[in-house]
């Protein structure tokens, strides 16, 4: 017999059992014996499939879900959990209205919001922090969309919040609990080590990807760079956030900062040839190839830019001597303290 676990199809199943049929008894199709041997045979071939998905299950390269949670969470690595979005808002009415912690506003669409405190108005407008009610990307909404107050609150005539919402984030993906958990168990962190900075960081809802520096001023100073779940500038909460979480766990003496990289804007003038061209699709796939760039490259290339455009449609092409990027043809340099953002998007065409 193999050591190697096998999938075994019910063809395979019915002729070990026919095998083991001794006597004279008929095994041709539509026998009593038949009809018996292939309906084991296909509750047979189901127990392998499970045998099988059980196998994928106990490593971590091949699990999945709740199975890859809790395999993760052996090794002391946890899956993140959906985050909810916060936002300010501006709130209008009567100087002295009283607005409780847990009042509701919500956009046209029907995402809510809800206040986190009480507030005290004390003049007409009021800025106030909010919490959606449902955690997850989808409380991030853009600004000036949340202007609806579902449940009448005394005195409050009007909302609106002037910036987006952010700091939403999903729940942790496969991929990315996986590659923690690799991490982890392939290059430990130890003794406040780069690895131990860098398991610390990523541990942390919300955070996408770390970058470590160590003795970045000197003995015993260390800066930790961070960018969010979308591969874009942490917020100043989450940076927050990560320094409260390795101030609880950092070495004594180490001074610590934790930082996001500075934004480099991306203008692109590019000339289309023909109609035939989606402008969305090529903001969306330049955006796409943006964040694979976070400490992973040190230029942002228009080649790849040119790539991104090529790959929205099969029958699409441009003016290779048309495409600019922030008025150049050169490939942009990129620190690791920087980041790729795009920025405007201008497009000609025949």
């Amino acid at each position: 017999m193999s050591d190697e676990f096998e999938m075994q199809s019910k063809a395979e199943i019915l002729n070990r059992l026919k095998q083991d049929l001794t006597g004279t008894v008929t095994d041709i199709e539509g026998s009593f014996t038949f009809d018996t041997l292939i309906a084991n045979a296909a509750e047979f071939e189901c127990a392998y499939a499970e045998m099988n998905l059980l196998r994928e299950a106990v490593f971590i390269q091949s699990s999945w879900g709740t199975a890859l949670t809790d395999k993760c969470a052996e090794h002391g690595v946890i899956r993140k959990q959906a985050t909810k979005a916060t936002v300010v808002l501006t709130i209008t009415g009567q100087a002295g209205a009283f607005i409780p912690k847990g009042s509701l506003f919500e956009t046209e669409t029907g995402m809510q919001f809800y206040t986190i405190d009480d507030v005290s108005m004390t003049s007409d407008t009021v800025k106030i922090r909010v919490e959606a009610g449902i955690a997850g990307t989808i409380g991030n909404v853009e600004a000036n969309t949340i202007n609806k107050i579902p449940m009448s609150i005394p005195n409050i005539t009007a909302v609106n919040n002037e910036e987006p919402a952010y700091d939403g984030f999903d729940e942790e993906t496969d991929d990315d609990l996986r590659e923690r958990a690799l991490l982890h168990v392939r290059t430990p962190g130890t003794s406040g080590n780069v690895m131990h900075y860098k398991e610390w960081a990523l541990a942390v809802e919300g955070v996408g990807d770390v970058e470590i520096i160590p003795l970045w001023n000197g003995n015993g100073t260390v800066k930790i760079v961070i960018i969010n779940a979308d591969k874009q500038p942490a917020s100043e909460e989450l940076i927050e956030n990560v320094e409260n979480y390795i101030e609880e766990n950092r070495p004594i003496g180490a001074t610590v900062t934790v930082t996001t990289p500075e934004i480099v804007p991306v203008n692109i003038n590019v000339k289309i040839l023909g109609e035939s061209f989606n402008e969305q699709k090529i903001k969306d796939n330049i955006a796409e190839y943006f964040g694979t760039l976070s400490f992973k490259t040190s230029e942002v290339s228009i080649n790849r830019i040119g790539k991104a455009i090529l790959d929205t449609a099969d029958d699409i092409d441009y003016d290779a001597d048309s495409l600019k990027i922030n008025d150049g043809t050169e490939n942009i340099p990129l620190t690791i303290e920087q980041i790729a953002v795009l920025g405007e998007v201008i497009i000609s065409h025949d």
